[in-house]
């Protein structure tokens, strides 16, 4: 060590704020050190409602919640583990696994990723992305934001907002509340669901079954299956290439439904006595099936194509269905 470091290094140790940020740091760095393949059982003080950032490349988590103002981390790490990191940065909690980058993790699904259980206040706010892992998380309060490549996603009693993304995987959300955004592009998406606040759902090969109160939701599919049960609605919008769609709903007054496809067969079943104003169309086939009023579709004289427009019960709402060469049925209960 030449003089001037010595005396720098010197000065530092001399002080007193200084030294008590290196003596933080240093006892932080023993308490987040681990290697691949060990079992870890670690635990930070935090806020009632801190924020948590997981982060890691394989394997699994399930995150649980508890009534410490603590986070905690159990299980086994990863073959592949190069660096865990376990941590506070002033309210959020850092948790990231990384692994070598030559690693089959990046881009295998494997036996040999992490296997974590993690322990976080029910009021934080759930920050979690992987490459190939699945995801259980509960009881979570706060928002919870998921980034997911190849996995499945369960969510359960969860809430008051929630964005999940997976390329590859089913999202299964049981229980979750207030606003809700769910994504994927090959999986399912089954949902649970109760708020005011909009909801949105989409894939490009995957069923997508939704559950829901809230006034305002879209659905959107390339070639999924839509099944949706909702309650008093102000807007639904579904939009579908070659899924076949089924509706059930009530329609608020000023509401609107328009749902398009190209092949994919529709049915909606309305409230009894449903109030709207009716305009469905197909294009260049496809046929219309009105069991609500005694209205028939019509045809042009020359080409392919029908429609149907009707107003029922006053004509308070709107509805607006068409297709390409598609079935739609229209029905109440």
């Amino acid at each position: 060590m030449n003089m001037n470091t010595k005396n720098t290094f010197l000065h530092t140790f001399k002080t007193p704020v200084a030294a008590k940020v290196l003596l933080t740091t240093a006892l932080l760095s023993i308490a987040t050190a681990a290697f691949a393949g060990e079992k870890v059982d670690k635990t930070i003080d935090t806020s009632a409602s801190p924020k948590v950032d997981i982060e890691h490349i394989n394997g699994k988590a399930d995150i649980r919640v508890w009534d410490k103002s603590q986070v905690r981390v159990t299980g086994e790490l990863g073959d592949q583990t190069e660096e865990f990191i376990f941590e506070r940065r002033g309210d959020v909690v850092v948790i990231h696994v990384e692994v070598e980058r030559h690693s089959k993790s990046w881009f295998n699904k494997g036996k040999d990723g992490d296997d974590l259980v993690i322990y976080i206040p029910k009021a934080s706010d759930l920050h979690y992305t992987a490459v190939n892992a699945d995801l259980i998380a509960e009881g979570v309060t706060k928002a919870v934001d998921v980034e997911v490549v190849n996995g499945d996603v369960t969510l359960k009693n969860i809430g008051e907002r929630v964005e999940v993304e997976s390329v590859n995987g089913d999202i299964v959300l049981e229980n979750v509340r207030g606003r809700l955004e769910a994504e994927t592009v090959n999986g399912e998406i089954e949902v649970t669901h109760s708020g005011n606040t909009p909801v949105s759902f989409a894939s490009v090969n995957g069923k997508l079954d939704i559950t829901s109160d809230s006034p305002d939701v879209s659905v959107e599919t390339v070639n999924g299956r839509i099944d949706v049960a909702l309650q008093a609605v102000d807007v639904l919008q579904i939009n579908t290439v070659n899924g076949r769609t089924f509706a059930s709903l009530g329609l608020n007054k000023n509401g609107s439904v328009k749902a398009n496809s190209v092949g994919g067969a529709m049915e909606f079943v309305f409230q009894d006595g449903v109030s709207a104003q009716f305009d469905i169309e197909t294009h260049a086939g496809g046929n219309i099936v009105n069991n609500i009023s005694d209205e028939k579709s019509q045809k042009p004289k020359y080409g392919p194509g029908s429609w149907l427009r009707f107003i029922h019960n006053g004509g308070a709402a709107n509805v607006d269905i068409s297709t390409v060469h598609g079935r739609i049925e229209i029905d109440q209960k």
